[in-house]
Formats: C-alpha cells, sequence, structure tokens
C-alpha cells in the first residue's frame, strides 16, 4: 500500500515536472519570438531612416543642380546681352 502511495506521488511529481518544462520552454519560445520582432522592426526603422536620408540628399542635389543651372543660363544670358549693347554702342 504504502509503495503504492509512492508510485502514485513519484507519477504525480513527474507530470508537475513535465508541465513546468513545458511553461519554462514555452516561456523561452515567447521571449526569442518576441527578441526576433523587436529586432525585425528595429532593421525596418533603420533602413526607413537611411532611405528618408537618401531621399533627403537626392532632393538637396536636384536642387543645388537646378539652381546651378539657373545661374549657368542667367550668366549666359547676360555675357549676351553685354555683347549685344557692345555691339550696338559700335
Amino acid at each position: 500500500m504504502i509503495e503504492k502511495q509512492a508510485e502514485i506521488l513519484r507519477n504525480l511529481k513527474n507530470r508537475e515536472d513535465e508541465i513546468l518544462n513545458k511553461q519554462v520552454e514555452e516561456a523561452e519560445e515567447k521571449a526569442v519570438r518576441l527578441f526576433e520582432e523587436q529586432e525585425r522592426r528595429r532593421i525596418q526603422l533603420k533602413e526607413a531612416i537611411e532611405k528618408s536620408r537618401a531621399t533627403q540628399i537626392d532632393r538637396k542635389n536636384q536642387v543645388k543642380e537646378a539652381e546651378a543651372a539657373e545661374q549657368r543660363e542667367f550668366s549666359h544670358f547676360w555675357r549676351l546681352r553685354n555683347e549685344e549693347l557692345h555691339i550696338a554702342e559700335a
């Protein structure tokens, strides 16, 4: 009888240990999933920031190029105008 009760208690303890081990394993898996999700979000945010910076740099370069082209056109116009005035004076 005592042996039977001892066996029942061992089986009960084994089941409780199995349940506890399973819960620990599930908690570890959840922590890993959470970490991976946070890492994925961090990478996405970094990529979005880099893309935004590249877009801003491109836009800034386009503005500089447009201003330079406008300045060249303006200089060319005044050079031609000065030549016309020189010819008109002569």
